[in-house]
């Protein structure tokens, strides 16, 4: 028989798990969802309806995709938004400086969700907004995974774990409700068993990383300039004259992986891939060339371990370059 009501107390209980799971502090508190886009929206949205006589917002863009659904609330509800790209951010504080004092909280990410490049404005924003007592809003795709931040009290971190798990760890003085995550139903052994799972295999290694560009490099152009601000967990490069996607299918074949194995292992924007036209393009700044994105190649640490993997990979290249050579 099924009765059709959820016990809120089953997510209190699984957020305790997760706390405890994540290592926190007592003092912090941690709120699952499924996933970042959820996180984002109950998040800014609890706040903006719990604190509705600050009417002013900002927001970073250019970095993610997870802040665009949300920005046509505020526009309509007659919101002060301050949206400045992050290209733009040239003097954090001057910026800050300039925020509306009855400003809400502050939309931004840590890191870039495709390339892992990370934002160095992150920590110096988080503390001038805390010092000004507007909530910081910070995103992490994957920076979590390798770098621990101090929370501070107005901040809230949205770390995403998988597409179907994401954990908000809250600073001391946020508390706003939140919409309807209680009233979800909840697999507490799944969701850590998510979080668990995410986590494994999430290693640095920033000399096999270079290695491996610098070995393609005569076949491939290196997404980052040397030095760039970026995390190690994945080499970046682009192929201007192939499809990504049919180089990717062509290693698979040579490792005698199946493509739903090699696509854990391997990525790119490769929009034949994703089937998709308008995926990436609208938020992501500088934005990519069609170029960039069709051969945008995103290697992970496990193959990068693969004995000479890099040579594996020019030779796959020049088969695709032979096969799109006319002949007479």
């Amino acid at each position: 028989m099924f009765i059709d009501v959820v016990r809120p107390e089953t997510w209190e209980e699984l957020n305790d798990k997760v706390k405890s799971s994540l290592g926190l502090e007592p003092r912090f508190r941690a709120r699952s969802f499924h996933g970042l886009a959820q996180a984002v929206f109950e998040v800014s949205q609890g706040t903006a309806q719990f604190m509705s006589h600050k009417k002013s917002i900002g927001v970073i863009l250019g970095q993610t995709s997870v802040f665009e659904s949300l920005l046509p609330y505020y526009y309509k509800e007659t919101y002060e938004v301050n949206a400045l790209s992050h290209l733009q951010l040239d003097d954090v504080k001057e910026w800050v400086e300039g925020l509306k004092k009855d400003t809400n909280f502050v939309l931004f990410s840590e890191d870039h969700p495709v390339t892992g490049e990370l934002y160095p404005f992150a920590e110096e924003l988080d503390k001038l907004l805390n010092e000004k007592r507007i909530f910081s809003f910070r995103v992490s795709h994957a920076r979590h995974f390798h770098e621990t931040t101090e929370i501070r009290p107005y901040t809230v971190r949205l770390c995403s774990f998988t597409s179907q798990a994401a954990v908000a760890v809250l600073g001391e003085r946020y508390r706003s409700p939140f919409l309807l995550a209680q009233n979800m139903s909840w697999d507490a052994e799944g969701f850590l068993k998510e979080l668990s799972r995410a986590r494994a295999g999430r290693e640095t290694n920033p000399l096999l990383v270079e290695k491996f560009e610098n070995e393609v490099a005569s076949v491939a152009k290196p997404y980052f300039k040397v030095g760039g601000s970026r995390l190690y967990d994945r080499a970046v490069c682009v192929f201007e004259d192939v499809s990504a996607e049919a180089l990717a299918q062509v290693v698979f074949k040579k490792l005698g992986l199946s493509s739903q194995e090699g696509w854990q292992k391997i990525e790119s924007t490769n929009m034949c891939h994703w089937s998709v036209v308008k995926m990436f393009r609208h938020w992501w700044e500088p934005t990519p060339t069609l170029e960039q994105l069709r051969g945008l190649f995103i290697v992970g640490p496990e193959l990068l371990n693969t004995k000479d993997f890099a040579k594996l990979v020019i030779s796959s290249y020049e088969e695709l370059k032979e096969q799109q050579s006319w002949t007479v």
